[in-house]
């Protein structure tokens, strides 16, 4: 069980919201060029949540919380965003 939840968790974490498909080559390069695109993802569980916003706090970036508990943040942070999200949720299959 715990191993599936994990699993979602991971899941819910790492997609976040796709990019339109019907993007031509033109419009793809000046919305890959552009730091205003943003990026959301939720997590159900509090101890990841809050061991998350915490980790982003302490690395400095950027991020705030919708009102339905979604947490946006710039996609040029994704890739930071995504060793956060790996580290707290190893650290958390670790612990328990």
């Amino acid at each position: 069980m715990k191993n599936l939840t994990v699993a979602i968790l991971l899941a819910v974490f790492i997609g976040c919201s796709p990019q339109p498909q019907n993007l031509s080559v033109e419009d793809e390069v000046g919305t890959t060029q552009g730091d205003d695109r943003t990026g959301s993802f939720k997590l159900a569980n509090k101890e990841i949540r809050e061991e998350t916003l915490q980790m982003l706090d302490n690395a400095s970036i950027e991020y705030w919380v919708r009102d339905d508990g979604a947490i946006n943040y710039n996609l040029a942070d994704g890739e930071a965003i995504d060793r956060i999200g790996n580290d707290v949720i190893l650290t958390y299959i670790r612990r328990n």
